[in-house]
């Protein structure tokens, strides 16, 4: 049913989104290879079960919610715990031929080559979503409380898509592990949000740049004042957590979405501090 569904969507934010295409950037970031590889041979097809998402993060050092999707023409590994979504099934796009797609791209990696701690970690890496004759879109490489029909929001929602979810705890700080490969001047971020209803309660917000190539602490506070006002004894209804190799998103409106493909955000071992 998803799939009868792409060409509509697809072709409806192509239509609003499409920006020219870019003068090549010197350098030309290396391709990042295809996610499947022989190391995970371990994973299933199955999505599995997350613990559900109710206080502190859920697979915060990113071992467990790893699965394999099957397109028509290949493998690729997406990412999907009870509070965080990958942007990987922009890939199913390349299966539509009326689109004319060049690339889709791949997002977001298990990666397990140099984690901070356990066996794996989440590789985050921006790229261009190209069409033939509509130009290119970048695809910030990002993890958030995506719903899985977040296209559908795009399209139809005034508020564009949704990046919360249900919580009613009072973190004070967001904190973890990353590196950090920029392309040219490029950030990362981490922003984290409290909502009470669609009132913003709470804020926290770190932008990573420069070059890190080593595992690096970071810990954002979480503020409750927020627009002048103190909300130290609000109710929380909601969470947004939006980790992006590229911090000039924008889930309302992808022609709004600036950064440099080939920009690339490790983060392992992510908590809440209380």
């Amino acid at each position: 049913m998803k799939r009868i569904l792409f060409p509509m969507m697809f072709a409806a934010v192509l239509v609003a989104c499409a920006v020219s295409c870019k003068d090549p950037v010197e350098p030309t970031p290396t391709p990042t290879p295809t996610p499947v590889d022989t190391t995970d041979n371990d994973l299933t097809f199955d999505k599995p079960t997350c613990d559900p998402f109710t206080h502190q993060i859920v697979d915060g050092g990113f071992e467990n919610c790893w699965y394999k999707v099957a397109l028509q023409n290949e493998v690729y590994v997406e990412y999907q715990s009870s509070l965080l979504y990958s942007l990987n099934s922009l890939h199913a796009l390349m299966e539509i031929p009326a689109l004319m797609m060049t690339s889709a791209p791949y997002t977001a990696y298990r990666e397990r080559t140099d984690p901070h701690g356990g066996t794996s970690c989440m590789k985050l890496v921006s790229g261009m979503l190209s069409d033939q004759s509509k130009g290119q879109i970048l695809v910030p490489g990002a993890i958030a409380p995506l719903d899985e029909n977040f296209v559908d929001q795009f399209l139809n929602a005034p508020d564009g898509m949704n990046v919360k979810h249900p919580y009613s705890d009072k973190p004070t700080a967001f904190k973890g592990f990353y590196k950090y490969a920029p392309v040219n001047a490029d950030k990362g971020s981490v922003r984290v949000e409290l909502y009470a209803g669609n009132n913003i309660i709470a804020r926290g917000y770190q932008e990573f740049e420069g070059n890190v190539n080593s595992w690096t602490a970071f810990n954002v506070p979480i503020d409750y004042t927020v627009n002048g006002g103190t909300f130290e004894s609000a109710a929380p209804t909601h969470i947004s957590i939006v980790i992006s190799s590229s911090a000039g998103y924008d889930f309302a409106d992808l022609t709004h979405c600036t950064g440099e493909p080939g920009s690339t955000l490790w983060v392992d071992d992510i908590e809440f501090e209380f």
